[in-house]
Protein backbone atom coordinates (compact mmCIF):
# COMPACT_ATOMS: atom_id res chain seq x y z
CA UNK A 1 0.00 0.00 0.00
CA UNK A 2 1.40 3.37 -0.99
CA UNK A 3 1.56 5.70 1.98
CA UNK A 4 2.23 9.39 1.54
CA UNK A 5 2.77 9.86 5.26
CA UNK A 6 6.41 8.89 4.99
CA UNK A 7 9.70 10.37 3.86
CA UNK A 8 10.40 7.57 1.38
CA UNK A 9 9.75 9.75 -1.67
CA UNK A 10 11.72 12.88 -0.70
CA UNK A 11 15.40 13.64 -0.44
CA UNK A 12 16.04 15.41 2.83
CA UNK A 13 18.75 18.02 3.25
CA UNK A 14 21.30 17.38 5.99
CA UNK A 15 20.31 18.98 9.28
CA UNK A 16 22.83 20.53 11.64
CA UNK A 17 23.54 18.72 14.87
CA UNK A 18 21.19 20.25 17.38
CA UNK A 19 22.82 22.29 20.11
CA UNK A 20 22.75 20.67 23.55
CA UNK A 21 19.46 21.96 24.94
CA UNK A 22 17.50 20.34 27.71
CA UNK A 23 14.59 18.39 26.23
CA UNK A 24 11.35 17.24 27.84
CA UNK A 25 8.93 14.95 26.02
CA UNK A 26 5.31 14.93 27.20
CA UNK A 27 3.34 11.72 26.64
CA UNK A 28 -0.39 11.83 27.47
CA UNK A 29 -1.51 8.31 28.34
CA UNK A 30 -5.00 7.10 29.14
CA UNK A 31 -5.44 3.33 29.52
CA UNK A 32 -2.25 2.62 27.57
CA UNK A 33 -0.77 -0.16 29.70
CA UNK A 34 -0.44 -2.39 26.63
CA UNK A 35 1.60 0.10 24.59
CA UNK A 36 3.44 2.41 26.99
CA UNK A 37 6.61 0.28 27.28
CA UNK A 38 7.04 0.21 23.49
CA UNK A 39 6.61 4.01 23.44
CA UNK A 40 9.12 4.57 26.27
CA UNK A 41 11.68 2.16 24.79
CA UNK A 42 11.68 4.09 21.51
CA UNK A 43 12.00 7.44 23.29
CA UNK A 44 14.84 6.13 25.42
CA UNK A 45 16.68 4.92 22.30
CA UNK A 46 16.11 8.31 20.65
CA UNK A 47 17.52 10.05 23.74
CA UNK A 48 20.84 8.27 23.20
CA UNK A 49 21.19 10.01 19.80
CA UNK A 50 20.11 13.45 20.98
CA UNK A 51 23.34 14.77 22.56
CA UNK A 52 21.04 16.55 25.01
CA UNK A 53 19.67 15.64 28.43
CA UNK A 54 16.16 14.23 27.98
CA UNK A 55 13.34 13.81 30.47
CA UNK A 56 10.11 12.02 29.58
CA UNK A 57 6.88 12.90 31.37
CA UNK A 58 4.10 10.32 31.21
CA UNK A 59 0.76 11.84 32.15
CA UNK A 60 -1.31 8.80 33.13
CA UNK A 61 -4.61 10.63 33.19
CA UNK A 62 -8.01 9.25 34.23
CA UNK A 63 -6.85 5.66 33.75
CA UNK A 64 -8.85 2.55 34.55
CA UNK A 65 -5.86 0.27 33.97
CA UNK A 66 -2.26 -0.06 35.18
CA UNK A 67 -0.72 2.50 32.81
CA UNK A 68 1.09 4.37 35.61
CA UNK A 69 2.46 1.22 37.27
CA UNK A 70 3.66 -0.23 33.97
CA UNK A 71 5.34 3.06 33.02
CA UNK A 72 7.09 3.22 36.40
CA UNK A 73 8.44 -0.28 35.85
CA UNK A 74 10.35 0.84 32.76
CA UNK A 75 14.12 0.88 33.32
CA UNK A 76 15.36 3.82 31.22
CA UNK A 77 19.03 3.87 30.24
CA UNK A 78 19.44 7.22 28.50
CA UNK A 79 16.58 9.43 29.72
CA UNK A 80 14.89 10.30 32.96
CA UNK A 81 11.27 9.14 33.17
CA UNK A 82 8.69 10.86 35.36
CA UNK A 83 5.23 9.32 35.72
CA UNK A 84 2.38 11.51 36.93
CA UNK A 85 -0.88 9.81 37.85
CA UNK A 86 -3.51 12.51 37.51
CA UNK A 87 -7.29 12.78 37.51
CA UNK A 88 -8.23 15.57 35.12
CA UNK A 89 -11.57 17.28 35.87
CA UNK A 90 -14.42 16.53 33.43
CA UNK A 91 -13.97 19.79 31.56
CA UNK A 92 -10.31 18.89 30.84
CA UNK A 93 -10.56 15.11 30.50
CA UNK A 94 -10.02 15.18 26.75
CA UNK A 95 -7.20 15.25 24.20
CA UNK A 96 -6.46 18.95 24.63
CA UNK A 97 -6.49 18.79 28.41
CA UNK A 98 -4.26 15.71 28.55
CA UNK A 99 -1.69 17.12 26.14
CA UNK A 100 -1.80 20.51 27.84
CA UNK A 101 -0.98 18.85 31.17
CA UNK A 102 2.12 16.99 29.95
CA UNK A 103 3.44 19.87 27.85
CA UNK A 104 2.97 22.37 30.66
CA UNK A 105 4.93 20.00 32.89
CA UNK A 106 7.59 19.63 30.21
CA UNK A 107 7.98 23.39 29.81
CA UNK A 108 8.25 23.87 33.58
CA UNK A 109 10.91 21.17 33.84
CA UNK A 110 13.26 22.41 31.10
CA UNK A 111 12.71 26.14 31.57
CA UNK A 112 13.92 28.97 29.31
CA UNK A 113 16.15 27.80 26.47
CA UNK A 114 14.72 24.28 26.61
CA UNK A 115 12.67 22.38 24.06
CA UNK A 116 9.35 20.65 24.69
CA UNK A 117 8.24 17.75 22.51
CA UNK A 118 5.21 15.49 22.52
CA UNK A 119 4.17 12.15 21.12
CA UNK A 120 1.41 9.61 21.76
CA UNK A 121 1.50 6.62 24.06
CA UNK A 122 0.36 4.22 21.33
CA UNK A 123 3.18 5.36 19.01
CA UNK A 124 6.94 4.82 18.84
CA UNK A 125 9.35 7.47 17.64
CA UNK A 126 12.12 6.88 15.12
CA UNK A 127 15.56 6.58 16.70
CA UNK A 128 16.52 9.97 15.21
CA UNK A 129 13.31 11.75 16.21
CA UNK A 130 14.63 13.90 19.05
CA UNK A 131 17.80 14.78 17.14
CA UNK A 132 15.82 15.69 14.00
CA UNK A 133 13.55 18.04 15.96
CA UNK A 134 16.56 19.69 17.56
CA UNK A 135 18.24 20.00 14.17
CA UNK A 136 15.25 21.86 12.73
CA UNK A 137 15.16 24.19 15.74
CA UNK A 138 18.90 24.81 15.42
CA UNK A 139 18.21 25.70 11.76
CA UNK A 140 15.85 28.46 12.89
CA UNK A 141 12.44 26.92 13.53
CA UNK A 142 10.45 27.89 16.61
CA UNK A 143 8.33 24.75 16.31
CA UNK A 144 8.40 21.52 14.31
CA UNK A 145 5.57 19.31 13.07
CA UNK A 146 6.91 15.94 11.97
CA UNK A 147 5.63 12.98 9.99
CA UNK A 148 3.34 10.31 11.43
CA UNK A 149 3.16 7.02 9.55
CA UNK A 150 2.98 3.24 10.01
CA UNK A 151 5.81 0.75 10.21
CA UNK A 152 5.86 -2.34 7.99
CA UNK A 153 4.10 -4.56 10.55
CA UNK A 154 1.30 -2.04 11.05
CA UNK A 155 0.80 -1.64 7.32
CA UNK A 156 0.17 -5.37 7.01
CA UNK A 157 -2.67 -5.06 9.54
CA UNK A 158 -4.42 -2.16 7.82
CA UNK A 159 -7.17 -2.28 5.19
CA UNK A 160 -6.48 -0.82 1.77
CA UNK A 161 -7.24 2.78 2.82
CA UNK A 162 -7.72 3.78 -0.79
CA UNK A 163 -9.44 7.09 -0.06
CA UNK A 164 -7.02 8.00 2.73
CA UNK A 165 -4.07 7.27 0.45
CA UNK A 166 -5.65 9.63 -2.11
CA UNK A 167 -6.05 12.29 0.58
CA UNK A 168 -2.40 12.01 1.55
CA UNK A 169 -1.37 12.20 -2.11
CA UNK A 170 -3.45 15.35 -2.60
CA UNK A 171 -1.93 16.79 0.57
CA UNK A 172 1.57 16.29 -0.85
CA UNK A 173 0.52 18.10 -4.03
CA UNK A 174 -0.96 20.96 -2.00
CA UNK A 175 2.28 21.23 -0.04
CA UNK A 176 4.14 21.53 -3.34
CA UNK A 177 1.72 24.21 -4.58
CA UNK A 178 2.26 26.21 -1.41
CA UNK A 179 6.00 26.08 -1.96
CA UNK A 180 5.67 27.17 -5.61
CA UNK A 181 3.13 29.97 -5.07
CA UNK A 182 4.05 31.37 -1.66
CA UNK A 183 7.36 29.92 -0.44
CA UNK A 184 8.48 30.62 3.10
CA UNK A 185 12.20 30.57 3.93
CA UNK A 186 11.67 28.90 7.32
CA UNK A 187 9.62 26.04 5.81
CA UNK A 188 11.31 25.07 2.53
CA UNK A 189 10.62 22.14 0.26
CA UNK A 190 10.33 19.25 1.01
CA UNK A 191 7.55 20.00 3.47
CA UNK A 192 4.03 18.79 4.29
CA UNK A 193 0.76 20.29 5.53
CA UNK A 194 0.10 18.31 8.72
CA UNK A 195 0.38 18.89 12.46
CA UNK A 196 -0.19 15.70 14.45
CA UNK A 197 0.09 15.50 18.21
CA UNK A 198 2.23 12.38 17.84
CA UNK A 199 5.11 14.53 16.52
CA UNK A 200 5.37 18.12 17.71
CA UNK A 201 8.26 20.10 19.16
CA UNK A 202 8.56 23.73 20.31
CA UNK A 203 11.01 25.93 22.08
CA UNK A 204 9.82 26.86 25.55
CA UNK A 205 9.68 30.47 24.42
CA UNK A 206 7.34 29.57 21.53
CA UNK A 207 5.18 27.44 23.80
CA UNK A 208 4.84 30.26 26.32
CA UNK A 209 4.17 32.80 23.56
CA UNK A 210 1.04 30.96 22.41
CA UNK A 211 -0.22 30.22 25.91
CA UNK A 212 0.23 26.47 25.75
CA UNK A 213 -1.90 23.78 24.15
CA UNK A 214 -5.44 25.01 23.41
CA UNK A 215 -7.97 23.35 25.73
CA UNK A 216 -10.12 21.85 22.99
CA UNK A 217 -11.55 18.34 23.02
CA UNK A 218 -10.55 17.53 19.46
CA UNK A 219 -7.70 18.50 17.10
CA UNK A 220 -5.68 20.23 19.80
CA UNK A 221 -2.59 19.57 17.67
CA UNK A 222 -3.93 21.53 14.71
CA UNK A 223 -5.17 24.28 17.03
CA UNK A 224 -1.67 24.57 18.52
CA UNK A 225 -0.10 24.76 15.05
CA UNK A 226 -2.59 27.47 14.05
CA UNK A 227 -1.76 29.44 17.21
CA UNK A 228 1.96 29.21 16.43
CA UNK A 229 1.47 30.61 12.94
CA UNK A 230 -0.97 33.32 14.09
CA UNK A 231 1.71 34.46 16.54
CA UNK A 232 4.14 34.97 13.66
CA UNK A 233 6.40 32.14 14.83
CA UNK A 234 8.28 29.84 12.45
CA UNK A 235 6.58 26.45 12.19
CA UNK A 236 8.59 23.91 10.21
CA UNK A 237 6.51 21.05 8.74
CA UNK A 238 9.40 18.64 8.34
CA UNK A 239 9.81 15.13 6.96
CA UNK A 240 12.87 14.54 9.16
CA UNK A 241 11.23 13.70 12.54
CA UNK A 242 9.22 10.47 12.04
CA UNK A 243 6.83 8.70 14.40
CA UNK A 244 5.23 5.30 13.80
CA UNK A 245 1.70 5.14 15.14
CA UNK A 246 -0.70 2.37 16.05
CA UNK A 247 -2.98 0.79 13.42
CA UNK A 248 -5.72 0.30 16.00
CA UNK A 249 -9.20 1.34 14.92
CA UNK A 250 -10.59 1.91 18.42
CA UNK A 251 -9.05 5.15 19.59
CA UNK A 252 -9.14 7.12 22.83
CA UNK A 253 -10.18 10.45 21.27
CA UNK A 254 -13.32 10.68 19.11
CA UNK A 255 -12.41 12.09 15.70
CA UNK A 256 -8.75 11.14 16.09
CA UNK A 257 -6.42 9.00 14.01
CA UNK A 258 -8.30 5.76 14.73
CA UNK A 259 -11.56 7.25 13.47
CA UNK A 260 -9.73 8.42 10.38
CA UNK A 261 -8.84 4.78 9.67
CA UNK A 262 -12.30 3.35 10.35
CA UNK A 263 -14.06 5.90 8.11
CA UNK A 264 -11.85 5.19 5.10
CA UNK A 265 -14.62 3.41 3.15
CA UNK A 266 -17.36 5.99 3.83
CA UNK A 267 -17.82 8.03 0.64
CA UNK A 268 -19.92 10.61 2.53
CA UNK A 269 -17.36 11.18 5.26
CA UNK A 270 -15.52 14.51 4.85
CA UNK A 271 -11.82 14.41 4.06
CA UNK A 272 -9.30 15.74 6.52
CA UNK A 273 -10.03 19.34 7.48
CA UNK A 274 -6.49 20.34 6.44
CA UNK A 275 -7.52 19.85 2.80
CA UNK A 276 -9.62 22.22 0.70
CA UNK A 277 -10.50 22.48 -3.02
CA UNK A 278 -7.34 23.13 -5.03
CA UNK A 279 -8.72 26.25 -6.72
CA UNK A 280 -9.61 27.77 -3.34
CA UNK A 281 -6.16 26.90 -2.00
CA UNK A 282 -4.41 28.57 -4.94
CA UNK A 283 -6.53 31.73 -4.65
CA UNK A 284 -5.64 31.86 -0.98
CA UNK A 285 -1.94 31.36 -1.70
CA UNK A 286 -1.86 33.98 -4.47
CA UNK A 287 -3.47 36.53 -2.16
CA UNK A 288 -1.11 35.64 0.67
CA UNK A 289 1.94 35.91 -1.57
CA UNK A 290 0.84 39.34 -2.81
CA UNK A 291 0.24 40.60 0.72
CA UNK A 292 3.61 39.21 1.78
CA UNK A 293 5.34 41.17 -1.03
CA UNK A 294 3.49 44.37 -0.19
CA UNK A 295 3.87 44.18 3.60
CA UNK A 296 7.37 43.08 4.48
CA UNK A 297 7.12 44.41 8.01
CA UNK A 298 3.43 44.06 8.86
CA UNK A 299 2.57 40.94 6.89
CA UNK A 300 0.88 38.99 9.68
CA UNK A 301 -1.57 41.72 10.63
CA UNK A 302 -2.32 42.48 6.98
CA UNK A 303 -2.87 38.80 6.16
CA UNK A 304 -5.20 38.18 9.11
CA UNK A 305 -7.31 41.16 8.05
CA UNK A 306 -7.33 40.13 4.38
CA UNK A 307 -8.21 36.52 5.09
CA UNK A 308 -11.04 37.51 7.43
CA UNK A 309 -12.68 39.59 4.71
CA UNK A 310 -11.90 37.40 1.70
CA UNK A 311 -14.71 35.47 -0.03
CA UNK A 312 -12.97 32.15 0.64
CA UNK A 313 -12.32 32.63 4.35
CA UNK A 314 -14.50 29.59 5.16
CA UNK A 315 -12.84 26.42 3.90
CA UNK A 316 -15.02 23.99 1.99
CA UNK A 317 -14.60 20.33 2.96
CA UNK A 318 -13.72 17.78 0.30
CA UNK A 319 -15.25 14.29 0.17
CA UNK A 320 -13.75 11.09 -1.25
CA UNK A 321 -15.52 11.34 -4.65
CA UNK A 322 -13.84 14.75 -5.16
CA UNK A 323 -10.29 13.48 -4.75
CA UNK A 324 -9.50 12.14 -8.23
CA UNK A 325 -10.42 15.41 -9.94
CA UNK A 326 -8.64 17.47 -7.27
CA UNK A 327 -5.45 15.43 -7.73
CA UNK A 328 -5.54 15.93 -11.51
CA UNK A 329 -6.15 19.66 -11.08
CA UNK A 330 -3.27 20.02 -8.61
CA UNK A 331 -0.91 18.04 -10.86
CA UNK A 332 -1.75 20.25 -13.85
CA UNK A 333 -1.15 23.42 -11.85
CA UNK A 334 2.16 22.13 -10.50
CA UNK A 335 3.29 21.23 -14.01
CA UNK A 336 2.36 24.70 -15.26
CA UNK A 337 4.13 26.48 -12.40
CA UNK A 338 7.25 24.35 -12.67
CA UNK A 339 7.48 24.98 -16.45
CA UNK A 340 7.14 28.72 -15.85
CA UNK A 341 9.85 28.59 -13.21
CA UNK A 342 12.13 26.66 -15.55
CA UNK A 343 11.63 29.24 -18.33
CA UNK A 344 12.48 32.06 -15.94
CA UNK A 345 15.57 30.22 -14.76
CA UNK A 346 16.73 29.83 -18.39
CA UNK A 347 16.21 33.48 -19.26
CA UNK A 348 19.22 35.78 -19.95
CA UNK A 349 18.23 37.96 -16.99
CA UNK A 350 18.33 34.96 -14.66
CA UNK A 351 21.72 33.94 -16.05
CA UNK A 352 23.11 37.43 -15.41
CA UNK A 353 21.65 37.44 -11.89
CA UNK A 354 23.38 34.14 -11.18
Amino acid sequence: MAMWLSRDHVKLPALPVGAARRVAVGVPARDEAADIIHCLTALDDAALNAASPVVIIVGANNCADATAAVARSFAARHAEVIVDEVLLPPERAHAGGARRYVMDRAADLVGPGGVVMTTDADSHVDVGWIAANLGEITSGADAVAGIVTFDAAAREMLPELRHRAAEWHLASLHARLEHLVDPRPHDPWPRHIWAWGASLALTVEAYDAVGGVPLVALAEDRALADAIERAGLRLRRSHAPVVFTSPRCAGRAPGGFADLLTSHADLTSPCDAALEPTRALVRRLVLRARIRRENEEGFLEAWVQAEATSPFRARSRLRPPDLADEIKRAERLIGLLERRAARRADSPAAALAA
